[in-house]
């Protein structure tokens, strides 16, 4: 079942290079965004990565972090974020177990192949974004989430197709 406002967020455990990483110790700190990702070289996922950047001091301001969480092991991930500058922990989930834990499954073609990719490549490449070479599972469904300090959800967006990120205006808004 999705998740939805009210909902508990299930505690999962993320790889960082530094070790296991609990997200509940995260958002007992502050309110915190979890942005889950679908493979390195999507662009829309890079947008997204550049989108929360541009809003981390706001977030951060609200008392809020951010996490984005990508389906490989944690070096790779990091490497890949140090590498376009994410100021936010980029954590790995290489077994997708959190994708599985809040719903996020896998689409289909549509969501990932037609016109309406064309129009969202000309949209990242406006913001200098492009796609890279796809690795990993390139159907898995995105998702963005505002977890409150006491572990339940404040804002869901679960992404209708791989152009379909979550709007930074309700994001900030559910911090």
């Amino acid at each position: 079942m999705p998740l939805g406002p009210g909902d508990s967020f299930p505690d999962l455990r993320l790889e960082s290079v530094a070790g296991p990483v609990d997200l509940s110790a995260r958002w007992r700190e502050g309110p915190l965004v979890v942005a889950f990702m679908r493979h390195f070289g999507c662009a829309f996922c890079r947008e997204h990565l550049l989108l929360l950047g541009e809003v981390y001091d706001e977030i951060r301001a609200k008392g809020g972090d951010v996490v984005a969480v990508f389906q490989y092991r944690a070096e790779p991930t990091r490497n890949f974020c140090r590498h376009r500058n994410v100021r936010f922990d980029c954590l790995g989930d290489p077994e997708r177990d959190g994708y599985t834990q809040v719903a996020l499954g896998r689409g289909d073609r549509g969501e990932h192949l037609g016109r309406h990719i064309l129009r969202g490549w000309l949209r990242t490449a406006r913001k200098g974004v492009y796609p890279g070479l796809v690795k990993g599972d390139v159907s898995l469904q995105p998702g963005t989430f505002v977890v409150d300090t006491g572990g339940r959800v404040s804002y869901a967006h679960y992404n209708k197709d791989s152009t379909d990120n979550a709007p930074i205006p309700d994001v900030l808004a559910a911090l």
